[in-house]
This record gives structure tokens, sequence and C-alpha cells, in this order.
């Protein structure tokens, strides 16, 4: 099944869920309010930081030294992709003295990309480019470029580049080493699912990628996050079958994989999902509009708030200690998001 009618399937599979599922919408007054939540140790509310510059969906972003950072994405409506709907821009948000955002230098025009936190900057990872005009036929075109920001400098660094070309990929960092997980290769009419997973490392200015343990699936638009020492891989969707709400867990220490417990909700709930590991806690935002917490036995998710409206393809990032930021991401009736919302544990 090629790429294009993948994005056919997915129209018809949120088409029912939405309509088996109608959402709701906060108010004005709703949102200068702590959202509605199902228990009282986490609630979701609209923050002051100023709204992104732009609205955006399928881009990178991250938490490095204390400023928020978010790269690239998809502009333009559903299903619709060209050079003119992909952003180029890079921008950051100082978060100790946030009063507005400041451009910095561009790169290529990309989605479906990860960007992650290094050090005091940022790692920016595969996703794919479109050289077709709008209205055009797609021509999409995954890539394999890793580059890292340098911000003493101002300006992107290549490093070694991925074995393949790979977009809707999750990746992680564990300690100097990047793990790059999931995702497809988009060439034209051609696609390809990814069985691979690779890691590199980051402290050798000459290391290249090397294999790490084969994955048991083939998934995109999946989140993985770091937590108690494993890469956690959630959701996405399968190469055949659809969404799907599974984890599976690398255990780097052993080069193994393990399964873990699915997230609560339909099969869709997995789609486009955010993840983050916070005070000894991995949480995950969906596109029901709930936060999940995985249980301390890692057994079981647990929906610990609801939100509204609901968000996918966002990202979710650490702020403080108790507090982690839901970013961009769109609402299948609403559109996109410029405001951002803080995800927050409340003290007992």
């Amino acid at each position: 099944m090629n790429h294009l009618t993948q994005i056919s399937l997915l129209s018809f599979i949120l088409f029912v869920h939405l309509t088996d599922a109608p959402l709701t919408f906060a108010t004005e007054a709703d949102a200068a309010k702590p959202r509605q939540t199902s228990t009282p140790k986490v609630q979701v509310t609209t923050t002051k930081l100023p709204d992104l510059p732009l609205e955006l969906t399928s881009f990178g972003g991250a938490v490095a030294d204390g400023t928020l950072f978010i790269y690239g994405g998809h502009s333009g409506t559903a299903h619709s992709y060209s050079t003119a709907e992909q952003s180029d821009e890079f921008w950051a948000l100082d978060l100790n003295a946030a009063k507005q955002w400041k451009q910095l230098p561009s790169g290529p025009r990309l989605q479906g990309l990860v960007m992650l936190p290094y050090k005091k900057s940022v790692v920016r990872i595969g996703g794919f480019t479109a050289r077709n005009a709008e209205g055009e036929e797609h021509d999409l075109h995954s890539q394999r470029t890793v580059s890292r920001y340098d911000a003493m400098n101002e300006r992107w660094i290549d490093l070694a580049p991925m074995p393949e070309p790979r977009s809707s990929l999750s990746a992680a960092i564990m300690g100097d080493h990047i793990f790059v997980i999931g995702g497809w290769a988009l060439k034209g009419e051609a696609t390809t699912w990814h069985g691979t997973a690779w890691k590199l490392d980051l402290k050798d200015p000459n290391a290249t990628w090397q294999p790490i343990a084969k994955p048991p699936f083939k998934r995109r638009a999946l989140f993985s996050a770091v937590h108690d020492g494993k890469i956690h891989v959630i959701g996405g969707m399968k190469s055949d079958g659809g969404p799907t709400t599974r984890t599976d867990v690398y255990d780097p220490a052993t080069d193994q994989w393990s399964q873990g417990p699915s997230l609560k909700g339909k099969p869709l709930t997995g789609f486009g999902a955010a993840a983050q590991s916070m005070s000894g806690q991995l949480y995950v935002s969906t596109i029901d509009g709930n936060v999940q917490r995985l249980s301390d036995d890692g057994k079981t998710w647990e929906i610990v708030a609801d939100y509204e409206p609901a968000r996918f393809f966002h990202v979710m990032v650490p702020w403080t200690n108790d507090k982690m930021l839901l970013v961009g991401g769109a609402n299948m009736s609403v559109g996109k998001f410029t405001e951002i919302d803080s995800v927050e544990i409340v003290a007992d």
C-alpha cells in the first residue's frame, strides 16, 4: 500500500473515530481556568507564553538549556503537501524570560522530522521534503540528514547521515547516543516501511550509525521517550492493519525488545501522540484529549487528565520540575494550535 492510499485510509479512520466520539471545545472563559481532569494529581491549563509564530503539525520541537526550539513542520491544509506548505523556519523561545520568539538560521523544508535536546542545543533528524508545487501531484521524498545546531556560532552542523532516508519516525537520546526507530522512506510513488533501527554516538565526530536489535514491528507516526533507562516506543500506524495503541520497550543495556502495555482507548488513540518522562513518571498526550501515565510497575496506562480540544501531531516537552508543555499540533475539527498548554503535576 503506497503512502497516498495510507492517507486516504487514515481520513476514513479519523472520520469514523470523530463521528463515534464527538469532541467538545473550550470557550475563552474556560481557557483562563484549569481544564477539567479525571484526577486532582494532574491538570492541563493554557499558559501565558507567547503563541507560536505559525501554525504547525509534524514539526520538530525540543527544550534545551531552558529554551524551547521548533523547526519545520506542515503549515498547509490536511492531506495537502507541497513546497509552499512546508516550513523551513527555526524558532526559539527563552522560557526563563518568555517575551517573544526569536528566529534562528533556517535549513531545508521538512516535516515528519524529530528534534531532540543534546547538551545545550538540539539535533534535527530526518523528515521529508515535498518537491511539488501546491495543487500538483505529490512528490514527497524522505531525507537521511541529521544536523546539530551550533548555538554559539548560530549555524547548523551536519552529522553522519542515517543509513536510509526516514520520515514519520521516532527517535530518542540516551546519554551521548541517538536512537532512530520506525518510520518510512518516501520516494515519489514508492514507499518503504522501515524494519531497522540504529544508534549514533554523538561524542565521536567520526562515528557512523550502528544497528541495534531489529524492532518487532513496522510503524510510523509513533513516538519514543526515554524512561527508567529504556526507550518506550508508543503507538503509531502499522504497515498493515491501521493505527495501534501498542507500546514496545527497548533496553540498550541488553539490546533487547519487550512488549509493554497498550494505551487505553481505540486504536486511533496511539496515532500522532506525544510522550515525555517527568519526575520519574512517563506521560502520553493523545488525540482523544487525555493524558495517560504509565503505572509504576510498567504494566498498565491510566488516564490522569482530560483536556479540550484534543491535539495530535504535537509535541510534549519539559518546562519545570512539575510542568510539561503541549506545543503545536492540530484538532480535526478546529484546525491547528498556536497557543501553548501546560500539563502540571499537582501536589497532594
